[in-house]
């Protein structure tokens, strides 16, 4: 009884981010032991390992927000997310202008209004890709500080504090590479979308242009080629002929 008295004491004297850490490495512990006794039971070992993995990105999230915030508020940090802001805005176009072509069937470079605007959709799976590559990173310091705090200072304490931290930055790089994952595996179902917001913005109709029919809305592209968009059944259908 003093001893779990005692342990209740050292669970409420934690930092709030260590003790969402163990809470989850609990609900890790209580996975590990469902995988060895009953391994056919895999709806609830993924569940365990899901909210495990939910509890160190959580933990970690805690840990690091002061930190972060100190960031933004110093003039060097925000320079550094200015960075990677434009970073994230050049991603976000090339995963546009992939969409666009596989869409259209045509060179996004000739569509710039309907990439810019399908950029703003793939503006948060370029910042998950951007968050992947910083946490995964940082997971990999963890893990080393972890390992000189188990054989040169030989501190359990702090090495289980790098570990934990390390599994959290694993555990949101996941999620993030989930979200660009999901976006990437399902562009697809955006390609309706896109034409329809290529139709109203970079198609155009042009009457006075020789060979330009009336009403037609066109595109001009290089080598002397045009595209047409038309609507029909409730769909965009783009024809492509040599400009006479």
């Amino acid at each position: 009884m003093s001893y779990l008295r005692s342990l209740i004491v050292s669970f409420t004297s934690m930092h709030r981010a260590y003790q969402v850490h163990s809470l989850s490495f609990a609900l890790l512990l209580m996975g590990a032991t469902l995988a060895l006794l009953s391994p056919s039971s895999k709806i609830a070992l993924q569940a365990l390992m899901l909210l495990s993995s939910f509890g160190f990105a959580i933990g970690f999230s805690i840990w690091c927000r002061p930190y972060v915030a100190r960031v933004w508020a110093h003039p060097v940090g925000k320079a550094l997310v200015t960075t990677l802001h434009v970073l994230v805005l050049i991603l976000a176009t090339a995963f546009a202008r992939f969409v666009v072509a596989s869409s259209l069937g045509l060179p996004p470079q000739d569509f710039d209004l309907t990439v810019g605007l399908i950029a703003i959709v793939f503006y948060i799976p370029a910042w998950s890709i951007v968050v992947s590559l910083l946490l995964g990173t940082t997971a990999i310091l963890w893990e080393l500080v972890g390992l000189l705090s188990v054989f040169i200072t030989r501190s359990s304490g702090s090495a289980a504090k790098c570990f934990a931290h390390m599994a959290g930055a694993l555990a949101i790089c996941f999620f993030s590479g989930g979200v660009y994952q999901f976006a990437m595996d399902n562009e697809r179902f955006l390609h309706p979308l896109i034409k329809w917001v290529a139709f109203f913005g970079d198609f155009q109709p042009a009457p006075l242009y020789p060979g330009i029919h009336e009403g037609e809305r066109i595109r001009l592209h290089e080598n002397g080629v045009i595209s047409a968009a038309d609507v029909k059944n409730g769909t965009i259908e783009i024809r492509v002929r040599k400009y006479e």
